[in-house]
């Protein structure tokens, strides 16, 4: 008979697992509402930002005029506004007559680079074209003829009008020089005129910020509608979805003012009592370029391909701005915003938006001209004349080979057909032969073609 169990040692019967079920209960409901908290909040910081600025906006929007928060003639009775503009008007006449004699300096100069130029830039291309004649030449006697002729022209002597009325004659190495050496006097006092100038232009700019941060001209029916969208407004994802670029951009779920039809600055966002702006009125300010939102519109252009960042992230400011070591294209700070046009205006030389010049861009543009770079730093839309003068030549080799072997293949086809003793082989081989004179009389028109485009390019150049 089988061994009876002893009930008395069986630990279903004998022992309590209540504590054990109480702690896994307890583990479980504390891990369901973190789990509940972390997906509601940790993951969603967008809806932090999202309350602030309805609870911010709202109360802007209540302070706000009819036509606007204050008039621009209460703006300029204001204390601060009368301090920026009496040091404004100082800086002026500080630099008033240091600026003048700059300024025409300046003129001067400009002028008479203006007239040497004229009479330089045809001069300099047709030595070019002549160079080109010579690079080109393939016997020695033509080179030598090359040679003496541009000897010859940059001796002869150029007469150069200047703005004054007087006249002087130049030969191509002293025009060069000279045009070289005006061009830098230019440059020089081009710096020279900024440095004078940089306090007016530093007072002005604090006064015209000062007067856009506290101007508002909307009617009161845009403000009722603007109030009547806050207060309605829902947290949820704002999303920009461009679907032939493969951009998907959530950056106005935190900026929500981004496109706002207002001047809103950190500062009008800012918490009552708070001295400073927190990170909620960092982002709730206006775009600081909305012209440039008419012809760049975020619908179409999305956000990050001009300010980079990582458009689709939500979980932290961090990773959305894309400042963390799994991204390589993090958010462009804001003294180097910028930086994102050239994405698609790199063969730009300037860039304006209406009145606005974006002086940061271009002066780096025309720095980058000037110091040379370059020569070193290749990239498209910068001395591009040489790239393609270089194309072409590459082009012009392959052709000129592909012509010798050509004549080469002709000539053996010619020879045996003349040994054949087939009629009907002799018509093939010497068909195939005409075929060939044919190629190399096209050839010979897109060499031509090659000719005039590098003629072209050598007086752009």
């Amino acid at each position: 008979m089988p061994e009876q169990p002893n009930l008395e040692q069986d630990p279903i019967t004998t022992k309590s697992y209540a504590a054990y079920y109480l702690i896994a209960t307890v583990i479980l409901m504390a891990t369901l509402f973190w789990a509940l908290w972390d997906e509601a909040w940790t993951q969603r910081p967008w809806k932090a930002f999202q309350e602030h600025w309805k609870e911010r906006y709202s109360a802007f929007l209540n302070t706000s005029r009819s036509k606007s928060a204050t008039s621009e003639k209460d703006v300029e009775q204001n204390p601060d506004y009368v301090a920026l503009k009496q040091a404004y008007e100082k800086a002026y006449q500080d630099s008033k007559a240091q600026g003048d004699e700059a300024r025409r300096k300046l003129d001067d100069a400009s002028a008479r680079l203006l007239a040497v130029q004229s009479v330089f830039t045809d001069r300099r291309a047709y030595v070019n074209a002549l160079t080109y004649e010579l690079e080109t030449s393939t016997s020695d006697s033509a080179k030598a003829s090359k040679r003496k002729e541009i000897d010859g022209y940059k001796n002869e002597q150029a007469t150069v009008e200047f703005p004054d009325g007087s006249r002087k004659k130049f030969t191509f190495p002293q025009l060069e020089e000279t045009y070289n050496e005006i061009r830098d006097e230019r440059t020089k006092l081009s710096l020279e005129l900024g440095d004078v100038l940089k306090p007016v232009t530093a007072a002005r700019a604090k006064m015209d910020e000062y007067i856009a941060d506290h101007m508002i001209d909307l009617t009161p029916q845009q403000i009722d509608g603007l109030k009547k969208k806050a207060a309605e407004w829902d947290p949820k994802i704002v999303q920009i979805n461009v679907a032939d670029a493969n951009i998907v951009d959530r950056c106005e779920s935190c900026h929500m003012n981004a496109r706002e039809p207002l001047k809103i600055s950190p500062a009008s966002m800012t918490s009552k009592g708070e001295k400073k702006p927190d990170e909620y009125a960092q982002a709730f300010g206006s775009h600081p370029e909305p012209e440039l939102l008419k012809i760049h519109d975020p619908e179409k252009f999305g956000c990050s391909p001009c300010h980079q960042g990582n458009g689709r992230a939500t979980t932290s400011v961090e990773k959305a701005h894309g400042n963390y070591e799994h991204w390589l294209w993090p958010l462009f700070p804001k003294e180097n915003s910028q930086a994102g046009c050239q994405n698609c205006h790199a063969a730009d030389m300037e860039l304006v938006s209406g009145d606005v010049q974006f002086q940061t861009i271009n002066s780096g543009k025309d720095l980058f001209r000037q110091r040379g770079c370059m020569g070193c730093h290749r990239y498209e839309g910068y001395d591009k004349e040489p790239e393609d003068l270089n194309s072409i030549g590459q082009q012009i080799k392959q052709i000129e080979t592909q012509k010798k072997e050509n004549l080469k293949e002709t000539a053996y086809l010619m020879k045996q057909a003349d040994a054949t003793q087939s009629n009907d082989e002799a018509n093939r081989l010497n068909g195939q032969a005409v075929d060939l004179r044919v190629e190399n009389s096209k050839l010979d028109g897109r060499l031509q073609q090659f000719d005039y485009q590098s003629h072209s390019l050598m007086q752009e150049s």
